[in-house]
């Protein structure tokens, strides 16, 4: 029976998690791991129709709101995709998960990070991930790779909080985070990923 392993790619919008998500998943795949790659929100068709109202619709949500629409998608995914690959003993790769909760509306929110943590433990049922790549950027050097920015996106200062809450976290569970300078050349970012990636699977 092949070792399950879960990791996550987490940072502020626009730090590069989809791009390094694929191109981790092409080189896993490549040196045979069986791999399942997921994200958030949108993994699965629940995420999909609750992505559209997170990121584009205009309905003034409340910061808690917003942590109780990404649980539920979280949970989806858990129970659509991600246990059931955690199951078969493959790799998955996760593009955020609970620990963004707790960095956008625990933190940055002021929704509450225990408050938040408390009911992501509950949602999760206890997932932890094995390995956390934290891909951290300068805001102002994020957004601007961007063309569009969503709702979220769109706050500013915000992300400089956000940032700063993802850095404090890795820094306290140094055993489960690597923070990866996000704002090097595409190519040298992926090196420090797939090292990071390949030193935990041996």
């Amino acid at each position: 029976m092949r070792r399950a392993f879960f990791l996550t790619f987490e940072g502020i919008d626009g730090c590069g998690k989809s791009t390094q998500a694929k191109r981790l998943e092409q080189a896993l795949t490549e040196r045979l791991f069986p791999v399942t790659h997921t994200f958030e929100p949108g993994g699965t068709l629940l995420g999909r129709k609750l992505r559209t109202i997170l990121v584009h619709d205009e309905l003034n949500l409340s910061l808690f709101s917003e942590v109780l629409l990404f649980a539920a998608d979280r949970r989806q995914d858990i129970d659509e995709i991600i246990n059931p690959a955690l199951e078969r003993g493959d790799i998955v790769i996760g593009e955020r998960f609970a620990d963004s909760s707790v960095a956008y509306q625990g933190i940055a929110g002021k929704v509450g990070k225990e408050r938040v943590e408390r009911l992501m433990d509950i949602v999760t049922s206890g997932l932890v991930p094995d390995l956390t790549l934290l891909l951290d950027i300068d805001p102002r050097v994020s957004l601007d790779r961007k063309i569009d920015l969503d709702r979220i996106e769109q706050r500013g200062l915000f992300l400089d909080v956000v940032r700063h809450a993802f850095l404090d976290m890795a820094t306290s569970q140094p055993e489960r985070w690597v923070t990866i300078d996000a704002a090097r050349p595409m190519d040298d970012v992926f090196s420090d990923v797939l090292k990071a990636v390949l030193k935990r699977l041996e």
